[in-house]
């Protein structure tokens, strides 16, 4: 047990006494040699490892996440108008679509599929009665859809498995042959290439301390042995972190010359935050909602919070409201049944802008009260379903061609009262 004891002890002094300068002495050998070369080739950016980067991360979280939370409904069309079919099994399937999974993280994996991959796939799995009973999620990687000659789509799993079109609920992003859509990291992968070069440069400059490479210049000719010893001892002088900001001692009439630009000359910050931006257009998400506030107003904000709902967001939800109708409903519940996202808390605006509405809207008789506090959310109260118009407003047409009116009638004079004037003569 002893012997044990002592080796360990002396393991952990040989481990201590190998110090950082040491490792990066070992390491400035490898980089003197000659067999060491310098790898230029481009990193590979895959679906997953654009995630690194924090537009894309910021613009698929708030894709999806946002999508996540709009509310679904399922509306029966009626004489009237419509009405919520609280009923159907697919308000159940959409709420509990298996066991470990609720409407949130559906909505969530379909969106992070087409944010990323271009397409987002959930298997639907159904009863004799060929109603949905369980939804599953499905990887964009294992998954390929294919068209048929007789132009029938399949969806073709990693297991072999070949299903058909109704049986996968398929959201599909930007397409150029319909049926399967495109990656946006695959093909701005370019683009984004050069938003890891940049990260790359930054680490790489603040950990060599923010110093910039140049040159050495000597007046004379070294023999091999003497260039190889200056140029050890002017790598172990100027590399690492523990040197940074260190005065070189140069010998023998060398000088040093900076040939390489400084990062803000080379605008370094500047393309930081052009790629930030140049991913938030790839998505069509506000700069704003990334934190990139440099051109973002008070007054601005609120509208382009709306134009993100309407182009960006609107798309998404209209594939998803189709993929539902016509993969969840049965054929003969097309006509009567539908799937209708709530928009209403996103375009709600502010509290003055939606008093404003309402009003407007109650006055020309569109709106009742019990309508204005759904859409706030509150509950309704007895004799709010009427509706109400200005008394004092007339149409146009009344307006130009007013109708004639009839002659007043001449005031008549008031009957005198007699008892009055009788009792007026007695007392006088």
């Amino acid at each position: 047990m002893s012997n044990w004891l002592s080796n360990l002890f002396t393991l952990r002094r040989r481990e201590e006494r190998v110090s950082a300068e040491q490792l990066e002495s070992a390491i400035n050998e490898a980089l003197l040699s000659d067999t060491v070369s310098d790898n230029t080739s481009r990193k590979y950016i895959s679906e997953e490892g654009a995630l690194n980067l924090s537009a894309v991360w910021a613009c698929v979280r708030i894709l999806s996440e946002t999508v996540g939370t709009l509310p679904i409904h399922l509306y029966k069309r009626t004489n009237s108008g419509r009405e919520k079919a609280a009923g159907h099994p697919c308000i159940h399937i959409l709420q509990k679509p298996n066991s470990y999974i609720g409407r949130f993280a559906l909505l969530h994996h379909l969106m992070v599929s087409c944010t990323l991959w271009g397409n987002g796939y959930v298997r639907i799995h159904r009863d004799r009665l060929y109603r949905p009973v369980r939804l599953q999620l499905l990887y964009p990687y294992e998954v390929e859809p294919v068209l048929s000659e007789d132009e029938e789509l399949f969806y073709r799993l990693d297991s072999g498995e070949l299903l058909g079109t109704e049986d996968v609920i398929h959201l599909r992003g930007l397409s150029t042959n319909g049926y399967k859509g495109k990656s946006p990291i695959a093909v701005h992968r370019e683009n984004l290439s050069l938003t890891v070069s940049a990260q790359e440069y930054g680490e790489r400059f603040f950990n060599q301390g923010g110093n910039m490479s140049g040159v050495f210049k000597y007046p004379s000719t070294l023999k091999p042995e003497a260039y190889q010893r200056l140029k050890r001892d002017l790598i172990a002088q100027s590399t690492g972190l523990h040197n940074a900001h260190t005065p070189l001692l140069l010998e023998g009439g060398m000088t040093y010359e900076r040939i390489s630009i400084p990062p803000e000359d080379a605008q370094f910050i500047a393309t930081r935050k052009f790629q930030k931006t140049e991913i938030a257009t790839i998505y069509g998400v506000p700069p704003h909602m990334i934190a990139d506030l440099e051109r973002a107003t008070n007054n601005n904000i609120e509208h382009q919070g709306m134009e993100f709902v309407q182009y960006c967001l609107m798309p998404y939800i209209v594939r998803l409201e189709e993929e539902f109708n016509r993969k969840l409903l049965r054929e003969d519940e097309f006509e009567e049944f539908y799937f209708l996202f709530s928009l209403n808390g996103l375009l709600r605006g502010d509290a003055k802008t939606r008093s404003e509405y309402y009003k407007n809207m109650n006055l020309i008789g569109s709106m009742s009260a019990n309508e204005i506090r759904a859409l706030e959310d509150m509950n309704a109260y007895e004799g709010g379903d009427e509706y109400f118009v200005q008394a004092n407003m007339q149409s146009v047409k009344v307006a130009l061609n007013p109708p004639a009116t009839a002659p007043a009638t001449p005031a008549t004079a008031p009957t005198p009262n007699t008892q009055d004037e009788d009792d007026k003569d007695e007392k006088e």
